[in-house]
């Protein structure tokens, strides 16, 4: 499994991974990570997919070693803490025992083409403008934020009322020509 497979991975799919590592049900996954069992299920399987497991076990395993892998590397440098600046901490900041994270590569086609769409804060974008409310089938990620969940019911109360008036003018006209119609014939 290549690098730009684990870069399709959201961070739900590695949580979902982590959980099967860690040897819990889907059940026990969907209490842990405030998701339903069938969520869960469904992160599974696209992670699955997307690494080209066999099963959800040995993708978890592939993205453990591959996490593993990518955190131990040959040139970090331990940075020293001074106490008086923690005081408060119990444990100290860390932020220099391993260095950050390198960019995440775009995942590419055979052709040189940008597959997934954009990178954006570890995740794969598949259509970085707009997030939907509801998952499609490729669709690699639904954590919307609950500014973009409560923005999403009035615009679907406003669709759903232009859809009902277009009905109702609908029927309207229909009855009404239907009426002419039967005057004409009578």
């Amino acid at each position: 499994m290549t690098p730009e497979r684990f870069a399709l991975l959201t961070r739900r799919h590695r949580e979902c991974l982590r959980g099967v590592k860690a040897l819990k049900g889907s059940k026990e996954i969907a209490i842990e990570l405030g998701l339903g069992k069938s969520t869960v299920d469904s992160y599974l399987a696209e992670a699955v997919r997307l690494l080209g497991a066999r099963n959800r076990r040995e993708a978890a395993m592939a993205l453990a070693e591959y996490e593993a892998q990518s955190i131990i590397e040959p040139n970090y440098q331990v940075v020293e803490e001074q106490q008086e600046d923690t005081p408060n901490k119990i444990i100290p900041d860390s932020s220099g025992l391993v260095p950050e994270p390198s960019a995440m590569p775009l995942p590419m086609a055979p052709d040189g083409s940008t597959v997934g769409g954009a990178v954006q804060d570890g995740h794969v974008h598949a259509s970085p403008r707009l997030s939907l409310p509801v998952r499609r089938q490729g669709q690699t990620r639904n954590d919307m934020s609950v500014a973009e969940r409560l923005l999403w019911v009035p615009t679907i109360a406003v669709a759903l009322a232009i859809g009902f008036g277009m009905l109702a003018t609908g029927l309207d006209v229909m009855t009404r020509v239907i009426g002419r119609l039967s005057n004409l014939a009578g």
